[in-house]
């Protein structure tokens, strides 16, 4: 838990001290002189990082209640600035505690406006704070912290009247639903200490809380004894004699019970100042100016802390990245053994083989020399079944002889080839001579030409197919050639056949 330095400050002078690991420490009594202010800032100064609580015990503070209409977000701050600028003009140490909703048809905002009247007890412990830049977490009321007391005790009684004695007076609060309602602070003199004028003031409070409502005149008030040195028991012997009363002592046996940061001491105010070092009230009299240390103090401390945390987070996340690292490095080295294992074997394995009659590196280039071969590897299906396709829409012409090879187009088939294209720059291609005739054929050579080059023309229209040229024709009709026969012979016309040569050339593979 964070180290904190609670303070209270009195007219006599300011008592300190250090709330750390959930406990409070000796109290420390710094009289109203310029030693006993120095003595605070000794203290200050040996521990300037710890937040500082201040809490107010003074006869000098006001109480206020009232009903403002339910309003939220900006409308509510301009409404509760503009109500504390016209109740308390002359101190910036004030603050307004909503209280829940009235009851009323409008369900008007119940706040109690609190405040310092007179800062100038206040304002030579301020100083003391300023010269040594502590942070200031926020000033309080002695009343606003007897309010965290009464959540931290977790009395059943809604309605109570809190008693304690100070140094000051005989303070009396207040509390209606565990909320506080008003406070007050008699001051009494060593002259005034017995018990019946003690008891006199409780019955003048009891007179005002009538005149404003907040206690019914017929009904008994409950009054909690803040007893901390056991010296109010006749006290509570003669309110408990009373029947207007319903009287209830905390001693130190029962306080330190329910407040495990409290420590025996001599100091009246230590039971408050526990209270504040385990739970401060939401408000403080502090202005934004005050705490602008504290704020600053609370940001670097965020800073810090996820600073902490991205650090452990960092640290973790290396720790497991080595981690990691430290099992593939170990996998790692497990393979590289067990592969040199294998290898080992597969030496000792290998020396069992026979000799091979050739060395390693021709055996591998014959593997190449395969590969290579059958990459390059060509069949005629491609060829055959582009002339199936057209032979299906052809159905004069039959084929009688289908020639397929793959080299150099117009090369005498016989001719053995070299692996590569030739030294003249001739492109390798799949080729072949097909060797077909019109069927019926009845001497009409016109007609048998014609379905020839329409057969040829199918050809070249084909995708796949680079040329198509017929290289012999059924009948010679060249210029040159000499013409013999008797067509007049029907005869020899039976005999005579249409037949034709036909060159294909397909294209490269994409």
């Amino acid at each position: 838990m964070t180290t904190k330095i609670i303070a209270c400050v009195t007219t006599q002078g300011a008592i300190g001290s250090l709330f750390e690991h959930g406990k409070l420490g000796p109290c420390r009594q710094f009289p109203a002189t310029e030693s006993g202010q120095r003595d605070f800032g000794e203290l200050l100064h040996a521990h300037p990082t710890a937040p500082v609580y201040l809490m107010i015990d003074s006869v000098e503070e006001d109480y206020h209640a009232e009903l403002l209409p339910h309003v939220s977000g900006s409308a509510r701050h301009e409404l509760l600035q503009r109500k504390l600028k016209q109740l308390y003009r002359n101190t910036p140490y004030c603050t307004a505690w909503i209280q829940g909703r009235d009851s009323g048809k409008r369900r008007d905002d119940r706040y109690l406006f609190a405040a310092l009247i007179n800062a100038d007890m206040l304002r030579p412990w301020l100083d003391v704070l300023h010269r040594h830049q502590a942070p200031l977490a926020g000033i309080f009321l002695l009343p606003m912290v007897s309010q965290e007391l009464l959540f931290l005790l977790k009395l059943t009684h809604p309605d109570v009247l809190l008693v304690s004695m100070h140094h000051d007076g005989l303070r009396q609060s207040f509390f209606q639903g565990g909320q506080l309602k008003t406070s007050r602070l008699a001051v009494v003199g060593s002259e005034n200490m017995a018990t019946a004028s003690l008891i006199a003031e409780i019955g003048k409070t009891r007179l005002y809380l009538n005149s404003l409502r907040l206690a019914a005149r017929e009904s008994a008030l409950a009054v909690l004894l803040l007893d901390p040195d056991d010296a109010m028991e006749e006290m509570q012997q003669c309110l408990q004699a009373d029947p207007t009363y319903a009287c209830q002592r905390l001693t130190q046996r029962e306080l330190s019970a329910h407040l495990k940061g409290l420590s025996p001491g001599s100091c009246p105010y230590s039971t408050h100042m526990a209270v504040l070092g385990l739970r401060h009230p939401e408000h403080n009299l502090a202005p934004a100016s005050e705490t602008r240390s504290h704020w600053r103090h609370q940001q670097r401390r965020t800073l810090y802390g996820a600073s902490a945390v991205a650090a452990a987070v960092s640290l973790i996340w290396a720790g497991t990245n080595l981690f990691q690292q430290y099992q593939l490095d170990g996998e790692a080295r497990h393979l590289a053994g067990q592969t040199q294992e294998q290898l080992a074997r597969y030496v000792e394995v290998t020396k069992t083989f026979p000799q091979t009659p050739v060395s390693a590196d021709h055996l591998e280039k014959a593997v190449q020399i395969a590969d290579r071969l059958k990459q390059d590897g060509r069949t005629p299906e491609r060829m055959m079944q582009i002339v199936s396709r057209v032979l299906e829409t052809s159905p004069d012409i039959a084929l009688t002889r289908f020639a397929w090879k793959y080299g150099v187009p117009g090369e005498n088939s016989d001719k053995v080839h070299a692996a590569t294209p030739s030294a003249g720059g001739a492109r390798w291609a799949e080729w072949g001579v097909i060797e077909a005739e019109v069927r019926p054929f009845h001497g009409d050579y016109r007609a048998a030409m014609a379905g020839i080059k329409r057969f040829a023309d199918k050809l070249k229209h084909d995708p796949d197919v680079a040329s198509a040229s017929v290289t012999q024709m059924p009948l010679n009709v060249h210029s040159t050639s000499a013409l013999s026969g008797n067509t007049l012979d029907t005869a020899s016309t039976d005999s005579v056949r249409a037949e034709f040569k036909l060159q294909l050339v397909l294209r490269a593979r994409q």
